[in-house]
């Protein structure tokens, strides 16, 4: 798409750029964990709760860390009616434990238009090339989360082709559905933002030493989706001076897999997640943050195009078609 196809685009979509300061904000408060209608406790263990201890393995095996990361890339404002359009760019890839490095990186831009508008061409900025698709609503947040559906889905296909092809998937994040097309994956939760558990089963999980974990519990949603199984896994313990949640994660798996398979998983996991952590040295978010984790956020954001070119080329893409419409 040359310069003038990319100001006929805009002229068509009566766009205007938004900016907050030198950089475009992220909506928050977005939350991809659905809350829980219930959770059964009994799945694994049908008595007194307690910690389950993991035995350390050679992790250099058939396993893959899948992950994605993206950014915003500007907000516009559509003609005069107060709808807006998103331009963001995201990459997703995977991460090698028997190769040791990262061997398979995508990256995609796509500008998402509010229901109602359309285009069936994309829109090239230098190198970028963001491809048109509508999202769920036209508000920000809803904008900001077909956005990330979007990410999630690339996650998932690529998930579901390295679980196909006989490797073990650690999928950073809640699992995705269909589980049909999750394949032998495990989700990966670092950021304990929802409590599953109370009282007693929640005692167990804060009581969780380095490489134990909680029996597996079962979680039911009130949105018409299938149940997963889940449990706690600590991979470091706190300090007399850090939260009680400092190296805690929860795990998830699909709930079409028998429960002795995903027993043996959870062994599995407790094996070798405690003994791929990252540093506090080097990342503000350890150990929650696997150093493979790591090393692939980092490799998946150098794939982004440069955003200082990208705004700068958007602004005077901007000014020309208006400039051509006086």
């Amino acid at each position: 798409m040359n310069e003038s196809l990319a100001v006929d685009f805009i002229k068509k979509l009566r766009a205007h750029q938004i900016w907050w300061d030198d950089s475009v904000r992220e909506p928050i408060n977005i939350k991809e964990d659905i809350p829980p209608a219930d959770v059964e406790t009994n799945v694994e263990i049908s008595g007194e709760w307690k910690a389950i201890e993991t035995e350390k393995i050679d992790h250099r095996k058939k396993i893959v860390i899948v992950d994605g990361v993206r950014r915003i890339d500007a907000h516009l404002i559509l003609g005069d009616a107060g709808k807006s359009a998103l331009l963001g760019e995201f990459a997703v890839g995977a991460f090698s434990l028997e190769d040791g490095k990262v061997i398979e990186r995508i990256v995609e831009c796509v500008i998402v238009l509010p229901p109602g508008i359309s285009s069936s061409h994309p829109l090239s900025i230098g190198k970028a090339e963001y491809i048109p698709f509508s999202g769920g609503d036209s508000t920000e947040e809803g904008l900001y989360s077909s956005f990330i559906q979007r990410m999630r889905e690339r996650e998932r296909t690529l998930a579901f082709e390295f679980s196909r092809s006989g490797y073990t998937v650690i999928a950073d994040g809640p699992l995705q559905v269909p589980f049909s097309e999750v394949g032998v994956t495990l989700g990966f939760i670092k950021s304990i933002q929802r409590y599953y558990l109370y009282g007693k089963y929640w005692d167990t999980v804060l009581s969780l030493r380095r490489g134990e974990r909680t029996p597996i519990f079962l979680i039911r949603t009130g949105e018409d989706l299938p149940p997963k199984y889940s449990w706690y896994l600590r991979l470091k313990e706190p300090k007399y001076f850090e939260s009680p949640f400092f190296g805690l994660v929860r795990l998830e798996a699909p709930s079409n897999l028998d429960i002795e398979y995903v027993k043996s998983l959870a062994q599995f996991a407790g094996g070798f997640l405690p003994y791929i952590i990252s540093s506090s040295t080097l990342s503000s978010r350890a150990p929650e943050n696997l150093a493979p984790l790591e090393s692939l956020e980092r490799r998946l954001r150098a794939m982004f195009h440069p955003a200082d070119h990208i705004r700068a080329t958007l602004r005077q893409l901007i000014a020309q078609a208006y400039e051509e419409v006086k």
